[in-house]
């Protein structure tokens, strides 16, 4: 059977759905988007078919349905709910036969007549039908999250373990599977694909139906001679690679259906879970569909998956190669996307600091609506281009929203930030380079401070003065050091920076301008109550808390 595409309709929160399956398929898209709906979507209309056809009825009671993600079924429709032979949800999947046509398998669902009873219609040609309602070797696998295993499981006979997994409870039935993998020699292949991730990969299940409860499953990465583990020990990159290679290869699914399997991983077991789905799909005939938010997965998958982007219930486009996709996931913009497209936000600023609550603060002070002005961070991308990239892409898609780019001076020469003020102008934002070394110094001037303390501004100015004077040499460390990442700016030019030594001078304390803010910031709130007697948030809003540049920027832009 080759799957050519899903269409899911009516169902949760999607409205239409058409995904043109690739061997691994990516939903993406803002919360509440409809990701995990396609996927309960797609395996609850498959065992809804797998219901008609072992009942032989074409209506039958919820308590037949292996699966059901809402205690009544009736609540799951997209819309209004089910209704008898009207308000419908349906799923077809379509597959390439013999003579390369495409057929058609539908399966529609509604309200039976009588109270509490599903109705489930099926057509298509007996071929496809007999696939997708095949209890033995499910159509679809459906795995809500991967992050752990029960620590001990008792026996149970295959029936059990396949209804298990056919009921969305694949994860508590892993040492059965395994067991069932045993019973039919199994074990060597699924080695095989565990040695592709793990190179010296070895298991032993062991059940003596006589006389044990329980199944024992030991492992080792280091060969049959190396330190053997019980299973729950085991890493969660090894218990989910377990899991999707030993579900794949005793099931032999059409679809494995993930539902964000990267949640709560380190981002190096999530390279290593794209690994294991490469190696899956390359090597059988399952299609996997996977939702994420996480960038590493997509960075990891990215040109090798399918990516579904979906906003409102709906797939908003697909593809290998979505453009800035990893970007817009990197720093969190799906999620205002539609904003954006819809004119909504007048200003986007652009941070270069992970934590954006000071920015927020010192636009708010600066007289900037918080309702139509939307932050990010592009620090996890490290590099200014990465801001720059995606000021071109809000100014494609929202030519009237105005972009500032934050990007801390770092003690940069007047003619450094001209030129990387330059920079940003160029990709149509405009430029906020702090007065001072980075944005916590609007924090710490003696007039904000002042206001807060209810103290006099020079005597407030002469302590921070002695704590300059007190962490001179650290101070000078740090100015060093940030003059060493500013040369960067000089690979492509023929002039060589200033020497930091002169730039640095030989002050002491050094004057407020060559001190980084966010020492001085620690330094100045973790003192407040021991020099004062008070405590005091000193990000709290004042008169003074304000930034000329930006002011400007929102009275003139």
């Amino acid at each position: 059977m080759h799957l050519k595409k899903i269409i899911l309709k009516d169902f949760k929160r999607i409205h239409s759905a058409s995904i043109d399956l690739s061997p691994i398929n990516v939903l993406v898209g803002s919360n509440n988007a409809g990701k995990s709906s396609i996927l309960q979507g797609i395996h609850f209309s498959v065992v809804a078919a797998i219901a008609a056809r072992t009942t032989g009825r074409v209506t039958f009671t919820q308590d037949n349905l292996l699966y059901c993600p809402a205690r009544d079924f009736v609540l799951l429709r997209n819309g209004n709910p089910y209704q008898n032979q009207s308000n419908f949800s349906r799923l077809h999947v379509h597959s390439i036969d013999e003579n390369n046509e495409i057929v058609k398998y539908k399966i529609r669902i509604y309200r039976g007549r009588n109270e509490g009873n599903v109705g489930c219609e099926r057509s298509g040609p007996a071929s496809i039908g007999s696939i997708v309602t095949n209890l033995d070797n499910p159509f679809s696998i459906y795995v809500p999250g991967l992050a752990g295993i029960p620590q001990k499981e008792e026996f149970r006979t295959e029936s059990i373990v396949k209804k298990g997994v056919a009921s969305g409870d694949a994860n508590l039935y892993l040492r059965n599977v395994l067991y069932l993998m045993k019973q039919g020699g199994l074990i060597d292949n699924l080695e095989s694909y565990m040695k592709s991730i793990f190179p010296k990969f070895w298991i032993d299940v062991s059940f003596n139906p006589k006389k044990d409860v329980y199944i024992e499953v030991r492992i080792s990465l280091k060969g049959p001679y190396g330190k053997k583990i019980p299973l729950e020990l085991a890493g969660t990159g090894i218990q989910q690679s377990l899991q999707i290679f030993s579900y794949t290869i005793l099931f032999k699914p059409a679809i494995l259906l993930l539902d964000e399997p990267d949640s709560h991983l380190h981002p190096d077991n999530q390279s290593l879970l794209a690994n294991i789905l490469l190696t899956l799909t390359s090597s059988t005939n399952t299609k996997i569909i996977a939702s994420t938010h996480s960038r590493h997965l997509v960075d990891a998958l990215y040109d090798e998956a399918n990516f579904v982007w979906l906003k409102n219930g709906k797939v908003y486009d697909q593809g290998y190669s979505l453009d800035r996709l990893t970007l817009l996931i990197d720093l969190g913009a799906l999620g205002s996307f539609d904003r954006l497209r819809e004119g909504q936000v007048e200003w986007v600023f652009l941070t270069e600091d992970s934590s954006k609550k000071y920015i927020k603060k010192l636009a708010k002070s600066s007289g900037y609506n918080m309702a139509n002005s939307v932050f990010y961070s592009y620090r996890t991308s490290s590099q200014l281009n990465s801001a720059l990239y995606l000021a071109e892409f809000i100014k494609d898609i929202a030519p009237d929203t105005k972009i500032i780019i934050h990007r801390d001076r770092d003690f940069l020469t007047n003619e450094e930030v001209e030129w990387v003020s330059k920079k940003i102008k160029y990709s149509g934002a405009f430029p906020f380079i702090t007065v001072e070394s980075d944005i916590e110094g609007y924090y710490i001037t003696p007039n904000h401070l002042s206001e807060l303390i209810d103290k006099d501004e020079e005597e407030i100015e002469a302590w921070i003065s002695d704590i300059a004077t007190k962490y001179h040499n650290q101070l000078m460390h740090k100015f060093t050091r940030k003059r060493d990442e500013a040369k960067i700016l000089y690979r492509r030019r023929d002039e060589e920076p200033p020497e930091t030594m002169v730039l640095l001078g030989e002050d002491t304390p050094l004057p407020p301008e060559k001190r980084l803010g966010k020492f001085m910031f620690k330094k100045i709130r973790g003192g407040i109550k021991g020099q004062f007697g008070v405590n005091v948030d000193i990000t709290q809003e004042t008169l003074h808390l304000t930034s000329q540049r930006l002011t400007e920027l929102l009275e003139n832009a």
